[in-house]
């Protein structure tokens, strides 16, 4: 399995992670490429990402590398996540999308790809399939939310509240990681990669923005 791009950040037997830039309204987005199968699978991931610290887990390692058996992975940090810029404001829904948009073309894209949201990634890449349905092969949505007026609620507010107070402090990853995940927050090591792994994915700010939406 071999990854194009530029400045290589870590090679084993397995893959090498290398990371590529591209710009959209002179914002710097994040994206590495993983050469595997005949057609492009780009992955939209959840509220936040790091294409770097991903690989240091077996859990999403695995995960990245099972698609790249039978697609070309395009893997991204969505804008102000990561590795990506963040810009000037913290950009609507239209203008991520165009990230992805930018981060395909710069990836040689040329047939259309298969486009897989998770979560809070699910709303971009349903949005990119609705406005390039010629540039898209297949949708692929993973765990979507829907939101609108009217549904945000007390409880919302709370736990908004709470993420913004607790973002990146270890009792407040644990506290997320065992209501989400249960069986990782039993493992003390995955406890501490899951708290790092907020930590350089997202700041505060836009984990609560993110997350506000």
């Amino acid at each position: 399995m071999q990854v194009c791009g530029a400045g290589s950040i870590r090679e084993d037997s397995d893959v090498a992670t290398d990371i590529r830039y591209t710009r959209n309204g002179g914002v710097a987005i994040a994206y590495q490429v993983v050469e595997g199968g005949d057609v492009d699978l780009v992955y939209v991931p959840d509220f936040m990402s790091n294409l770097v610290y991903g690989w240091e887990s077996p859990y999403l390692r695995s995960f990245y590398e099972r698609l790249a058996r039978s697609f070309r992975l395009i893997l991204v940090d969505k804008r102000g996540t990561g590795l990506s810029d963040h810009g000037p404001h913290f950009a609507v829904l239209e203008t991520r999308m165009e990230d992805l948009r930018a981060v395909l073309e710069a990836a040689s894209s040329g047939d259309a790809a298969v486009v897989f949201g998770a979560h809070e990634g699910c709303g971009m890449a349903a949005l990119y399939a609705a406005t390039y349905p010629e540039r898209t092969r297949a949708l692929v949505l993973f765990h979507p939310v829907v939101r609108g007026h009217g549904l945000e609620d007390r409880r919302v507010q709370e736990e908004l509240s709470a993420l913004r107070a607790g973002w990146g402090e270890q009792a407040w990853c644990d506290e997320l990681l065992r209501l989400g995940c249960p069986t990782l927050y039993a493992n003390e090591e995955d406890r501490r990669w899951f708290a790092d792994w907020l930590r350089v994915s997202a700041s505060p700010a836009v984990a609560y923005a993110l997350n506000g939406i």
